[in-house]
């Protein structure tokens, strides 16, 4: 599975940045859901498995890098939450079937 990503550009000092800056971003709007750190590398293996679209983003400048990553981050987080907010616990569940709600 490795060999699909492409790490090398992770040593880039600009996407070094980038990526810093959108983990400080998700830490601080999503902290509750996404810590800093989970944000950081998230972000990293994200650039690492889509590294041909990461260079197309970068080429064009790292504000273009930026925004794509935090929707790509974005997208993968919250479609992960919305799929979590539809999950019944045992104990709501046992309680629904107990009421006959369920």
């Amino acid at each position: 599975m490795s060999g699909s990503h492409d790490w090398a550009l992770l040593d880039d000092p600009q996407v070094q940045r980038v990526i810093h800056v959108v983990a400080r971003k998700f830490g601080t709007e999503y902290g509750l859901a996404l810590e800093r750190d989970d944000a950081r590398q998230e972000a990293a293996l994200i650039v690492a498995e889509k590294a041909g679209e990461a260079r197309e983003m970068l080429a064009a400048g790292p504000g273009l890098l930026h925004r794509w990553l935090c929707q790509q981050i974005r997208n993968a987080w919250l479609t992960d939450l919305r799929h979590q907010s539809r999950h019944l616990s045992y104990e709501v569940a046992l309680n629904g079937a107990a009421r006959g709600l369920l």
